[in-house]
């Protein structure tokens, strides 16, 4: 097929766009593969009203056959300029999700395929990498660590290792890419006083040794960049402590605001962390109703953030017991909710009954028990709140070990892409690590 010169495309719907010259964006000018470039700048695509047009005038099979590709890769190109498109006004600050993202829209649905292409294209990159646990069986379980574009609840009962989890995903966001990982910040929202700085240092220390060491046995094939210090990974974590319910949700609400500012400042923030979500909500002033709505937009609230700028969202939620009525069948009230936090001690002499438990917990997880008064551990704020997660993390202690055991479980019991599954995981002095027992 020869090579064709095109006009600037009028398909293009003129009340999509702020302006007629932002809608002839030069190809050259996003964040495309070269490969990608290279394609549609051999066959004529020089803007991207170009691509646009020809899928809208022919649909994709038209523009499959005027890049003389098939359907399925034509369909992976036509959705990497889409982003690459999104990703270049957010750069420019220009209204892109106001008015442009009508032009999407326009254009119909995405098939299976063309999604799947997409993600396959972005694997390459930097946007659809996951955010590494250093636990190598965990991170195999979800297919490479903690999803981007995705909400990911992680569970437990007090002292199971919740906020070291999460304490070690922030210091392993700012992992640079050369080495895995994906090179940003991170946003530490704690509701409840746990964060640790000191613990953060020393998981810092602990990454930076082992990355000095990986750049010594790599015979200088692997460069450690010079700003990368234990300092620097400090540096990236943003922590917000929020003392009661409403300080909590206005930080939820301007997220959108920080990150946008990091991102202009040169700084992409890759997760966003809140240790616990359900902390304030224990004592509640809101009738059962007002909850429910103010946790449904606080879950919508965190899909968009996760999917608007391709970040992983961790929150930390608590487990709570749940009283099965002997004939109606409903959930004892209490504090005038749905259900009741179990108030429970994080001293380390209850982990034996708490490992006792575990079993229990597992099997009740999603189910709310059967039988007069009968009781079971489930995660807190109930089903609604259940069913807005993407992922779910049940962390629990081995039933065989004793209560010094470093050793944790970790479940995967909600996914939408990776079947249910157990990993154990250590909590050293290092940070987050996989089982040691396996390297005796």
């Amino acid at each position: 097929m020869t090579n064709r010169k095109r006009k600037s495309s009028s398909s293009w719907p003129a009340s999509s766009l702020s302006s007629s010259s932002s809608a002839a964006v030069k190809l050259s000018f996003l964040p495309l593969r070269p490969s990608t470039l290279s394609i549609l700048t051999r066959r004529g695509f020089h803007t991207c009203s170009d691509v646009f047009a020809s899928k809208t005038n022919g649909g994709i099979s038209n523009f499959a056959a005027e890049l003389d590709v098939d359907p399925m890769e034509a369909a992976g190109i036509h959705c990497e300029v889409e982003s690459a498109v999104r990703t270049y006004y957010g750069d420019h600050n220009l209204e892109y999700n106001d008015s442009c993202s009508n032009t999407i829209r326009t254009m119909g649905p995405q098939t299976a395929a063309s999604i799947l292409s997409l993600q396959y294209s972005q694997s390459y990159g930097l946007k659809s990498r996951p955010i590494i646990t250093f636990a190598q069986a965990v991170d195999s379980l979800l297919g490479g660590g903690i999803q981007p574009k995705e909400v990911t609840e992680i569970v437990g009962s007090p002292g199971v290792g919740k906020t070291q989890l999460a304490m070690q995903l922030c210091v392993d966001a700012h992992l640079p890419i050369a080495f895995g990982g994906v090179g940003g910040e991170s946003i530490y929202i704690d509701t409840e006083g746990s964060f640790s700085p000191e613990r953060c240092w020393d998981m810092a220390k602990a990454l930076c040794d082992h990355l000095q060491g990986s750049v010594r046995r790599s015979n200088g094939k692997k460069e450690l960049p010079e700003e990368f210090s234990v300092e620097s990974i400090l540096d990236s974590i943003n922590v917000f402590r929020v003392l009661d319910e409403t300080s909590q949700s206005c930080t939820i609400q301007s997220l959108s605001d920080f990150i946008e500012t990091k991102k202009e400042k040169g700084h992409c923030v890759k997760l966003v962390v809140i240790d616990s979500i359900a902390f304030h909500y224990r004592c509640s002033s809101h009738d059962y109703k007002s909850r429910t709505k103010s946790l449904a937009k606080i879950a919508s609230l965190l899909a968009d953030i996760a999917a608007k700028y391709d970040i992983a969202v961790v929150v930390i939620n608590q487990m709570t017991m749940k009283i099965q009525g002997s004939s109606s069948g409903t959930v004892v009230s209490g504090n005038g909710g749905g259900d009741f936090v179990l108030e429970q001690q994080q001293q380390q002499q209850q982990q034996q009954q708490q490992q006792q438990q575990n079993q229990s917990m597992e099997e009740n997880l999603m189910e709310s028990g059967s039988g007069s008064g009968s009781s079971s551990l489930v995660p807190a704020l109930g089903e609604s709140w259940a069913h807005a997660m993407t992922t779910r993390l049940l962390l629990t202690f081995p039933s065989d070990s004793n209560s010094s055991s470093k050793r944790r479980l970790c479940k995967l019991v909600k996914s939408p892409h990776k079947p249910e599954g157990t990993a154990i995981f250590t909590i050293t002095e290092f940070g987050i690590r996989g089982d040691l027992s396996t390297f005796k």
